[in-house]
């Protein structure tokens, strides 16, 4: 067995006398404590618990963030950060870092290729970079299935909402044209409009070029443009519940797999589609919000310390500190376990290449 820079290449349980040997440091207390657990049961978890917390003690854990602050990414990072390093083997203290650019695409790319194995540093990522390896490949070249999904603080769906008057329903979208506000080309407030316009024939234009969507929102405020899509349900109830609860803006069509149950009312894109091939569409687009703030280690990570890492989200997740600190920040928060985003990751990668081409063309992205 090799600890740190020491092999001991096998331990004596027997009753014989055993030989005293010098180890130096962190190893002689690892193998003292094996000596000392002998066989009885449960001493094998026990040593491997010592070993963990060794891993973590007095040792920063990191958790990258693609945006900076104010965010909603951030914003889960960091209630994460304050609660979960009691969780984790060795109670590090857990910081936040952010790793901007490219609408979080950076951050991953530096998980994919930068990033320690060692357990030392996850990242709390945009879900909707999962598949951009697959819809723009030229931006983004790192493997989502090869990342070890720790798991997820919350599902999310996104909606488009609407503040002009006259838009009340969705054959009001497809019988007018409805100017949406958006960032940029590249970002989810265009391209998730453009997936909708094509698959369920609503009458989009894009009025682009918005610094962010805070600028949308005040833009349709003032009846420059009529909404605009992309916005997370947890927003609705953290950041827009007084504007929706007023009747100021509308929430007209959620985007998720299944409805969120904060807007049950509202009607889901997938149950509007009209072929199998238009629900694929759809869904490379839109399913990766499922696990909205998914949290990933870089590839290479031992398992036992994934095990460790997994655990103590799966802990502090469900914790009473964490959910009174969520319940008063008004932050929706959901566990999903690693493995479960494991197994999403892999269909979304396992979607036929013709859709991927399909929804390419749909979103006007040059395929290579």
């Amino acid at each position: 067995m090799r600890t740190g820079s020491i092999t001991v290449a096998s331990i004596n349980m027997s009753s014989r006398p055993r030989r005293a040997v010098r180890l130096p440091g962190v190893a002689a207390g690892f193998v003292l404590a094996l000596s000392c657990l002998g066989t009885h049961p449960g001493a094998q978890a026990q040593v491997q618990d010592v070993a963990l917390a060794q891993v973590w003690a007095g040792k920063p854990l990191r958790i990258i963030v693609g945006y900076s602050p104010p965010s909603t990414f951030d914003n889960y990072a960091r209630l994460l950060a304050r609660h979960y390093g009691a969780y984790v083997p060795g109670k590090p203290h857990v910081i936040v870092q952010a790793v901007p650019g490219a609408g979080g695409i950076n951050s991953v790319s530096y998980m994919a290729n930068v990033a320690p194995r060692d357990g030392s540093t996850l990242a709390l990522i945009n879900a909707s970079n999962t598949t951009e390896p697959l819809l723009q490949p030229g931006k983004a070249t790192f493997d989502a299935t090869k990342f070890v999904w720790i798991g997820s603080m919350n599902s999310e769906n996104t909606a488009c909402a609407f503040w002009a008057e006259n838009i009340r329903s969705i054959d009001d979208l497809k019988s007018r044209e409805i100017l949406l506000g958006a960032t940029g080309p590249g970002a989810g407030s265009s391209l998730e409009a453009l997936a909708l316009q094509s698959v369920l024939g609503f009458r989009f234009k894009l009025v682009q070029g918005y610094r962010g969507l805070a600028d949308v929102r005040l833009a349709a405020a003032r009846g420059e443009v009529d909404g605009h899509c992309a916005i997370m349900a947890s927003s609705l109830r953290a950041d827009l519940r007084d504007m929706m609860n007023s009747g100021q803006m509308r929430v007209l069509i959620q985007t998720g797999v299944r409805k969120h149950p904060d807007i049950p009312e509202v009607p889901n894109s997938f149950d509007l589609v009209a072929t199998e091939e238009q629900r694929q569409v759809l869904q490379l687009v839109f399913s990766p919000w499922a696990f909205g703030r998914p949290v990933l280690a870089p590839p290479g990570v031992a398992p036992e310390r994934i095990a460790a890492l997994r655990d103590a989200f799966e802990r502090v997740m469900v914790s009473a500190e964490l959910l009174a600190e969520a319940n008063k920040l008004q932050m929706e928060v959901l566990l999903m376990k690693g493995a479960d985003i494991e197994q999403r990751v892999a269909q979304i990668y396992a979607t036929p290449p013709a859709i991927v081409l399909k929804t390419r063309e749909i979103l006007g992205i040059q395929s290579k």
